[in-house]
């Protein structure tokens, strides 16, 4: 577990470091992309409202919404619902910036894709995704139960050993099982 998680904050350094290259350096702050995400994907937000769809601080989003605001990608209106609150709402330029930065992450992810296969990222996402939830408080599931072999002798059982009788003399006891190895999902990643 220590590896994975030291290979995922080593991830996250990385894709810092290659994000900054692909925003235009014009004094970008870092996050902006993702901020400008949540409010192209779920429409006007208020800074509370950004802070929990991004896992962040209130005050932490509100310097970056300032900062937004101050280069004319965002705008603050009125929110019907709370006085005190504005509605943080995506400007034109702020869509133009989106979708010129959005086409350059989308062509540097791309270059990857020969290198690894679908059938590896799906797993890999999934993995990631409960991680990030489990460590965000999120309720683990209940494990899974273990798997018991039926003892039965009906030919219904569609693996049923067979053991043949050595010669000896008759043991008053069974001989304990042989042992097996575990099943992959017999040991979930997701009890942390």
């Amino acid at each position: 577990m220590h590896t994975l998680l030291t290979e995922v904050t080593a991830l996250a350094h990385q894709l810092r470091k290659t994000t900054a290259k692909l925003n235009p350096p014009d004094g970008c702050p870092h996050g902006v992309l993702s901020l400008l995400r949540v409010l192209d994907h779920q429409g006007p937000q208020t800074v509370p409202g950004i802070a929990r769809a991004r896992g962040l601080s209130r005050q932490n989003v509100q310097v970056l919404v300032n900062r937004l605001r101050a280069r004319g990608l965002v705008t603050l209106g009125q929110n019907p619902a709370h006085k005190r609150s504005a509605l943080v709402h995506l400007t034109t330029d702020g869509q133009a910036f989106l979708a010129a930065a959005s086409r350059e992450e989308l062509q540097s992810t791309e270059a990857l894709l020969p290198y690894i296969t679908e059938s590896r990222l799906v797993p890999a996402a999934t993995l990631l995704r409960q991680l990030r939830q489990l460590l965000g408080g999120a309720q683990p599931p209940e494990p899974p139960l273990p798997r018991r072999v039926a003892i039965s002798s009906s030919a219904e059982s569609p693996r049923k050993r067979v053991r043949r009788k050595r010669p000896g003399p008759a043991a008053t006891e069974m001989p304990p099982p042989e042992p097996t190895e575990p099943e992959e999902d017999e040991f979930p990643v997701n009890l942390l």
